[in-house]
Order: structure tokens, then C-alpha cells, then sequence
């Protein structure tokens, strides 16, 4: 242990002793490199070393001089006096504690029972501590992205196949993009709805001209979104002078978590500890056109998402969503496209509607708009916007200049033809490496573009997988009722990664098989 020059710079535990580097050449002369017992009845007198050997994981706290001495391996060679050795035992006693969490000795008759907590783990603990527990215990933390891979707190590398849950649509840390929001973010980050910025009105421009809409309406989140929608589909019909009250939505349908959004959400236990919600909300089956004669004169607005995406990947069928149409007319309801997940590129076209060439009289967007920072945005027709008067809706937060920076060069990005090409053809070889895997099991796959998902017949099955594939370094999702492998990777993944994923999941269903198996 040549070169350590402080007390504090190596003190290690073992369940029964402390082993303390006392400084000795740069100090008194009388301190030395002494195990001592640290029960609280343990005698003054010194004890022997134990034989050790120093593990890796302390090895940045010895100087270089001192990591190629030898261990310890003279138990009774070291002796020191009694005056020393109480105060010895008084400061092994109080640094026990920290040395079990720091560091580990690895004992000659055995390791210890006692290791280092990873840099996750203590996250984890003070996470405990301080955040509400409404996600659950998280047994990863991740400090750094770049393209399709992840870093968490500990160094290890993972391939990343949910984006975010369909965020980032550019992958971790692209150049582009963080050079957008750098610039702006030396300019201007907010400033209120008081005032117009550039961004914000150029976002959306851009996002009228490439959609059906005449206006656009910006909030932070899907949900936001979706609580817009509720409100404008109301004041239209209020302002025509037949108010209604009633929304009709879709089996498995997730279109958020806020009290309106989560009235229109199919699955009962993201509501029941909330009720009641708003009343007025009815659900039909999903791609199901006999149901739509439940839609009547009394609906307000109808909430469809051209592909479920929470509910299981599951895309609507073109003549589904036509029928939609026409009863919406022939009823006067309005219809809502929900696309915060499955629009801005993510199947393949830059909006889900576009599969069917059906359009909405309102849309609402989020996940991928702004490349990972929050931002939502309502879409819709001069029919509904021309009754939305100053005051009746609005956000403190939303269309400021930061994000809508982002959202501008994010839009650019994926609506360029030769972008939304790319996104298809990896999805057409996504779903074909899926198939090889799925068929021969007797499980299905659906999807568009890059949202797919792997049908299980069993949540255990589908959740075996879901952690082999992490402990083998890949991220995915699930969705439905826990029995679908959600995949959604970034819009800019190329052959490559998709060829890693699919022999990472090989590797995860024959591992999760061969679990299942032994048990």
C-alpha cells in the first residue's frame, strides 16, 4: 500500500473486520496497515490480517505504486500499541458503514458478503427516497445516448428498440438536432403565449401545410392534446346551438392519463382508483364497422387512433375507418384522430390517417414532434377553430421557442420523402425477421412501419422474453394486456441495428423457452 497518503483514501470491511490503510511513511511513524475487529465488543488488542487480496473495484483509490504490491498474507507480523490501536478501533468503528458501501475484500477462506453497491443501485436507493412510486420499481438508469444505443450509470451498452416509447424518432443525441435546440437555446427559451415567436409560428405553418388541417394548437403532452380536443369538440357544438355531451371511443384505446383523456381509455385499472370521471364517455369494439351504429345524434365527438398503439399495436382497417367517416357525417359527430403515438412517421407515412384517406376534423400529435422534448399540438378545421374565441383555451409552457425550435428541425427531418421510404422498408424487414421468430411458435405479428409487435398467447410468455432480451442488451416494450412485444425503435434505424435486435430476441426466446422448460 505505498503511496497512500490519507486515512480517507482506503478503508475497506469485511462483515467482522475492518481492514484501514493508516498513514505511515507520510505520517507518524508509529502507524501501520492493521485488521482489527470492529463488534462492539471486540478487545483493544490488534488483530492479525486476515489473508486478502484487493478486488478491482478499488482499485482507483491505491496509487500506482500501490497496486502492484503484494496482499496481505502475514497474519501476526504487524503489532501496534495499545494507545493506538483503541483509537484505531474507534475510527474502523466509524467508517465501517461507509467502507461496506465503497469497497469489498475478498477474503482468503472466502468473498465477502458484502459488495459495493453499483452506481444504479445507489441511484435507485435515493430514488427511493425522494420520487412518488407511480412507475414502480426501475432496475435500469441511463446517463447517455448516442444513435440506437443507451449507456446506463454502470458503463453497459444496450440497443435501444423503444425509442422512448416512440419519442425519439431521431435516436439519442443527434447532430442535427442538438445543434437546433444549442443555437436556440442561446437565443431564446421562453416567453409565454403573451407574445408570437418565430418557431412557434413556423411549426405551425409547416404542420398545416402538410396536413388537412387550416389551424394548429400547441400544449406539452398527448394527453394535453387530447384535453384540447375534448374541449374544442364541445364549444363547436355549443357554439352551433345543440350542445352534446356524449364522446365515444374504442375497446383498448389509451389516449392518456389527465381525468378527460382517461375517460375516453379502454383498460379499468388505469381508471377505477379515479373515479368518476367524465360520465359521458361509451366504448366500442375496435375495427368492428357493425358497432358504429352505437355513434348517434346525441355523440359529440368520436376518438379513433389509426393504429393502437398501448392497446397493442393494432392497426385500424382502411374500410373500418371509412365507415367511421361516413356515420360521424350522417350523425354530426366530429372525429378525433388520436396519432401521439403511430403519427409524424412512424408507420410509414408522416400521418397514420394518410394508410386510410380518411381525415379527421381534428388530430392530435406529441411523442415524436419535437425529438424528445415535450411538446403536443392539435390539428383542426377552420369548421371547429373558428370557435375557439381568445380565452377559452390555453398553457403557459406551450409553443415556446426551445421546443418548437426542435419541432422544426424534427418535422424537417422526417417529413422528407426519402426519410418516410427508409422508415418503411426497415419496417418491412423488422416484420419479416419477426415472422421467422414468431410463426414457428404459433404467434402472430402486426404493425406498420416501425411500430410492430409480437402477439403472445400467454403474459409470462411474452414477459420471459421481454427480460431475456434486456439482459442481453436490447430494449423493447410491451403492450395490450402485458402479452405483446412492443418494438418501436428510432425512424433513423438502419439494416444493422435491426439485424442485431432480431438475434438478440433469438437468443431472448430461446433462453425464456428454455427457462420455462427447467421450471
Amino acid at each position: 500500500f505505498a503511496g497512500v497518503s490519507s486515512i480517507d483514501q482506503l478503508c475497506f470491511a469485511t462483515p467482522t473486520r475492518a481492514l484501514v490503510a493508516l498513514p505511515a511513511e507520510k505520517c507518524a511513524p508509529s502507524m501501520v496497515l492493521a485488521a482489527m475487529p470492529i463488534a462492539p465488543s471486540a478487545p483493544v488488542a490488534a488483530q492479525p490480517a486476515p489473508t486478502a487480496t484487493v478486488t478491482a473495484g478499488i482499485a482507483s483509490h491505491v496509487a500506482p505504486a500501490a497496486q502492484s504490491a503484494q496482499p496481505l498474507s502475514t497474519p501476526g507480523a504487524l503489532t501496534i500499541g495499545a494507545a493506538t490501536a483503541a483509537g484505531a478501533v474507534a475510527a474502523a468503528r466509524r467508517r465501517a458503514p461507509r467502507a461496506r458501501r465503497a469497497a469489498r475484500i475478498v477474503r482468503a477462506d472466502g468473498p465477502s458478503t458484502t459488495s459495493p453497491q453499483s452506481a444504479t443501485q445507489k441511484l435507485a436507493t435515493t430514488a427511493e427516497s425522494c420520487l412518488l412510486n407511480n412507475y414502480g420499481k426501475r432496475s435500469l438508469a441511463f446517463v447517455r445516448g448516442d444513435g440506437h444505443k443507451l449507456y446506463d450509470a454502470d458503463g453497459r451498452e444496450f440497443l435501444d428498440f423503444t425509442a422512448g416509447i416512440a419519442v425519439n424518432c431521431l435516436g439519442h443525441s443527434d447532430p442535427g438536432w442538438v445543434e437546433a435546440v444549442r443555437k436556440q437555446a442561446g437565443m431564446l427559451v421562453h416567453t409565454s403565449n403573451l407574445y408570437l415567436n418565430p418557431e412557434q409560428v413556423a411549426l405551425g405553418e409547416k404542420l398545416v401545410k402538410q396536413s388537412f388541417a387550416d389551424k394548429a394548437f400547441f400544449c406539452n403532452s398527448g394527453t394535453e392534446a387530447n384535453e384540447a380536443a375534448i374541449k374544442f369538440a364541445r364549444k363547436f357544438h355549443m357554439s352551433s346551438g345543440t350542445p352534446r355531451e356524449r364522446f365515444v371511443s374504442f375497446e383498448n384505446a389509451f389516449h392518456g392519463r389527465t381525468m378527460g383523456s382517461l375517460a375516453l381509455t379502454w383498460k379499468e385499472g388505469y381508471k377505477t382508483p379515479f373515479q368518476p370521471l367524465m360520465p359521458s364517455a361509451d366504448f366500442l369494439p375496435f375495427n368492428d364497422v357493425e358497432a358504429l351504429s352505437g355513434i348517434d345524434e346525441s355523440t359529440c365527438a368520436v376518438f379513433a387512433e389509426p393504429m393502437q398503439g398501448e392497446g397493442g399495436v393494432v392497426p385500424a382497417d382502411p374500410a373500418f375507418l371509412q365507415a367511421l367517416r361516413k356515420r360521424c357525417d350522417e350523425v354530426g359527430a366530429l372525429l378525433v384522430f388520436d396519432e401521439v403515438q403511430c403519427g409524424l412517421g412512424r408507420t410509414g407515412r408522416l400521418f397514420g390517417y394518410e394508410h386510410s384517406g380518411v381525415t379527421p376534423d381534428l388530430l392530435t400529435l406529441a411523442k415524436p414532434l419535437a425529438g424528445g422534448l415535450p411538446i403536443g399540438a392539435v390539428l383542426l378545421t377552420e369548421k371547429i377553430a373558428s370557435t375557439i374565441a381568445p380565452g377559452d383555451h390555453g398553457s403557459t409552457f406551450a409553443g415556446a421557442p426551445l421546443v418548437c425550435a426542435a419541432g422544426n428541425y424534427t418535422l424537417d427531418r422526417v417529413s422528407d420523402p426519402a426519410f418516410l421510404a427508409n422508415v418503411d422498408a426497415m419496417g418491412e424487414r423488422l416484420r419479416a425477421g419477426l415472422q421467422t421468430l414468431a410463426e414457428p411458435r404459433g404467434y402472430t405479428v402486426r404493425g406498420q412501419g416501425l411500430l410492430n409487435g409480437i402477439v403472445f398467447a400467454e403474459v409470462a410468455a411474452c414477459g420471459a422474453v421481454y427480460k431475456a432480451a434486456q439482459d442481453l442488451g436490447l430494449l423493447v416494450l410491451t403492450a395490450g394486456k402485458g402479452n405483446v412485444l412492443r418494438i418501436a425503435p428510432a425512424l433513423t434505424v438502419g439494416a444493422a441495428e435491426i439485424d442485431t435486435a432480431l438475434e438478440i430476441l433469438t437468443k431472448a426466446f430461446v433462453q425464456a423457452e428454455a427457462a420455462a422448460e427447467a421450471s
